[in-house]
């Protein structure tokens, strides 16, 4: 089992993403890694990283004939979505970023849409994270309002950080956990119900150009998306259950 990358020696973990206020990323990523079931993090130091979360490669001519695949899955498939395809990611800001001088609020605004753009198109979750020093620096409604309505979000998904406030801390952190399990059930649920409308439109138009390579593949990334939102539920399966799982997709 050695031989075999990480990815396929361990069990699949939800991927999410936090952005921005760095100097918090180890502590969030520490109870996220540390809660049952555990998450994997994918921090980003900045706005300016957030490139690396665009979807990427190469379009396929839909008119051009199926090509044999090198193996089940494509090439990194599985690294792919443990390591650089969040199910949720989150927009870290400072209070005084967001209120008092224009000029910060337009750049956060600037950052927030950017994030937005390179989440466009895929089924990732957006959480907004306003972290405040003390209970004491609350915003004014209205600027709550204003960035639910910038990040499109519903109230639920924007989540207060109490930095210097161990109660609150811990208190807020435990809700930021709650909502990336939910975000990421939501997530990889969606994920498999896709890959299965996919699955069984490769049944309906099976022939003999289509390679069965390809099919079986996509049988593997629905168990692997399954696998995923189970331990996202906090779900467990037995290696029987799991392994009568694989046998009813795959037929």
């Amino acid at each position: 089992m050695e031989d075999y990358p990480e990815e396929l020696r361990t069990p699949p973990l939800a991927l999410v993403s936090i952005v921005g206020c760095p100097e918090l990323h180890p502590s969030i990523s520490a109870a996220l890694s540390s809660q049952q079931p555990p998450m994997n993090t994918l921090a980003l130091p900045d706005f300016a990283k957030a490139s690396i979360l665009a979807r990427s490669g190469k379009t396929r001519d839909p008119l051009a004939p199926p090509q044999a695949p090198a193996g089940i899955l494509k090439k990194d498939w599985l690294l792919k979505h443990r390591t650089r395809v969040p199910a949720a990611v989150a927009a870290l800001f400072r209070a005084d970023h967001v209120s008092g001088d224009p000029a910060q609020w337009l750049q956060a605004c600037s950052d927030l849409e950017n994030l937005k753009s390179a989440i466009q198109g895929k089924s990732t979750k957006l959480v907004f994270v306003l972290v405040q020093s003390t209970s004491g620096d609350e915003l004014s409604e209205d600027v709550m309002v204003a960035l639910r309505k910038r990040a499109e979000i519903d109230s639920k998904y924007l989540i207060v950080l109490v930095e210097h406030d161990e109660t609150e801390w811990n208190k807020s952190l435990d809700k930021l956990k709650n909502v990336f399990a939910e975000l990421c059930s939501t997530f990889y649920k969606e994920e498999g119900r896709r890959i299965k409308a996919r699955i069984e439109k490769r049944k309906l138009c099976f022939c003999r150009a289509e390679h069965p390579l390809l099919l079986q593949g996509k049988n593997l990334s629905l168990f692997f998306t399954v696998k995923i939102a189970n331990y996202s539920r906090g779900r467990c399966r037995s290696a029987r259950n799991e392994e009568s799982l694989l046998f009813t997709i795959s037929s």
